[in-house]
């Protein structure tokens, strides 16, 4: 949509983009192609529509977002250009939070959340790091299901450090598989679920724990995460965007973290 004349914050007009089936699209170029354009952006996904509505609050204006980086300091004053050099060098410091911290929290007998990420724009699916009250690490999927007064779902699991790597990894594949260049081809898909990778933990004595990735078939990127006990079976499914990558990646460094400050 173009404008007759630029309008603030705006710019020329807006872009809008409608994810349904090319999932390979490279955002972050497309994006900036319409930026630095004049153009305002935003992309649309099948739960940004309702029967009669849409949600346009993910509009990327030109207004901050296609202001020019300052890479050079010519035309401006020597004063300017004085006042922009670096006068000492950056101090990155790691300070790491004592145990003695943790335990000035009493809560024995208590769930306590460590960590948490929504791994949709709406909300309705998350991940979870949480301590149990035995006092061992969890990690939970879990979600909502649409509708007033909806029903919950959530599976949780008991975790190891050594689930850190294996984690890791498979946030790794879920990024590449599901959402980037080794996304496979319609046609070469299994039917009706298309497995990606799968990430086996370490659960805890009588029980196995797996965490999955697999393409449904509209093409939707769903996580599984379920465990197996000796007489019965727990899974929770929930369907998941590219941004939950960045998000799971950042709840596993948290879990390392908790590790580190739990039992050093």
């Amino acid at each position: 949509m173009t404008f007759d004349e630029p309008q603030s914050p705006y710019g020329r007009g807006i872009a809008v983009e409608a994810q349904y089936r090319n999932h390979g699209k490279d955002i972050e170029t497309v994006t900036e192609h319409y930026l630095e354009r004049g153009f305002s952006v935003v992309w649309l996904e099948e739960d940004d529509f309702t029967s009669h509505d849409v949600d346009l609050s993910g509009i990327l204006t030109v207004w901050p977002y296609a202001l020019p980086d300052r890479v050079g300091t010519e035309g401006y004053s020597d004063v300017i250009r004085w006042l922009w050099q670096d006068k000492s060098p950056r101090v990155v410091m790691e300070i790491p939070i004592p145990a003695d911290y943790w335990a000035s929290f009493d809560k024995s007998g208590e769930w306590i959340t460590v960590a948490q990420c929504r791994l949709r724009r709406r909300g309705r699916a998350w991940a979870t790091v949480s301590r149990s009250p035995t006092g061992h690490l969890t990690f939970q999927l879990g979600k909502k299901e649409f509708g007033w007064n909806a029903d919950s779902h959530r599976v949780t699991v008991q975790v190891e450090r050594s689930d850190c790597a294996e984690l890791r990894e498979f946030v790794d594949k879920l990024q590449h598989q599901g959402f980037g260049s080794e996304r496979p081809p319609e046609k070469e898909r299994d039917q009706p679920w298309h497995d990606l990778s799968t990430a086996w933990l370490a659960g805890s004595p009588n029980v196995t724990a797996w965490l999955s990735a697999s393409l449904s078939s509209d093409g939707n990127v769903v996580l599984t995460l379920g465990k197996k006990h000796p007489v019965n079976t727990e899974t929770v499914t929930v369907q998941i965007d590219r941004t939950a990558v960045n998000k799971l990646r950042h709840l596993v460094d948290l879990l390392e973290r908790a590790f580190e400050l739990e039992y050093g």
